[in-house]
């Protein structure tokens, strides 16, 4: 009877952490406030901080009961290699503002390299996590440790650029530049034939969310018409100067 009593005050204790044991501060020690860096990382805001970047819209969930916490909160990393404009930065966004659209509160980050302890740092908040990366510290057998923490892998690929083959042997999702970027150049309005929609309800189903052909429209407008800065790198978008919308698909005018 002991044993039952003992089994069952763990159970309640284990369903009151799921509210209780997160900490996720409108002002915590990964917030970066865009010049001194945060405290995680110890570090100033620089080009490839790795400190939490929200933006206003994400930032509502401190103020408002807008946004609502996981029950099971998701590790997301998307990668592709460095630099071979495979649209690894598109799927970052897609992943960041599909959660937002379908109002799961997410944190986003920049991680020149994983590793273990950033991670643990980066999910106490009890929100979706997702990670932009191309790296990981260490060689394959430090992979290997980390490689279960991940609940979802998109990698992104594009014909005639070589592809990272270890994040491929652990993709849960693929994501391929050349269907992203169709659609009918003589009806460029015509949804059926825009490929952008198609990955977005692809990858908003493979992340578990329930999002209207609505839905999916307002985050394609919003991913067409993010700011591509002048200079340097947008912190929570993280696009350069030197990112571009290709494909020659022009900009709806409206969601």
């Amino acid at each position: 009877m002991a044993f039952l009593v003992f089994c069952g005050f763990l159970y309640l204790a284990a369903v009151n952490c799921e509210s209780s044991c997160w900490q996720d501060p409108s002002n915590g020690r990964l917030d970066c406030d865009g010049r001194s860096g945060c405290e995680v990382t110890g570090m100033a805001c620089h080009s490839e901080c790795e400190c939490r970047h929200l933006d206003t819209v994400e930032q509502r969930r401190f103020s408002t009961n807008e946004f609502r916490y996981p029950s099971s909160p998701a590790l997301v990393i998307t990668a592709s290699r460095d630099g071979k404009r495979c649209a690894s930065t598109w799927a970052f966004n897609a992943v960041r503002l599909l959660f937002r659209q379908a109002k799961e509160a997410c944190d986003s980050y920049w991680l020149r390299q994983v590793t273990k302890e950033k991670l643990d740092q980066r999910v106490k908040t009890g929100t979706h996590v997702v990670v932009k990366t191309h790296e990981w510290h260490g060689g394959m057998e430090a992979f290997e440790k980390l490689k279960h923490r991940f609940t979802h892998v998109i990698l992104s690929v594009r014909e005639g650029f070589p592809r990272e083959e270890t994040w491929m042997s652990v993709a849960s999702h693929v994501l391929h530049f050349e269907k992203l970027v169709a659609f009918d150049t003589l009806h460029p309005d015509d949804e059926s034939k825009i490929g952008a929609l198609t990955v977005l309800k692809d990858l908003s189903e493979h992340l578990g969310l329930s999002l209207t052909q609505r839905d999916l429209k307002e985050v394609d407008y919003e991913l067409m018409t993010l700011q591509i800065p002048q200079s340097g790198c947008n912190q929570t978008t993280k696009l350069w100067p030197f990112h571009g919308r290709r494909g020659g698909r022009p900009i709806p005018k409206q969601p």
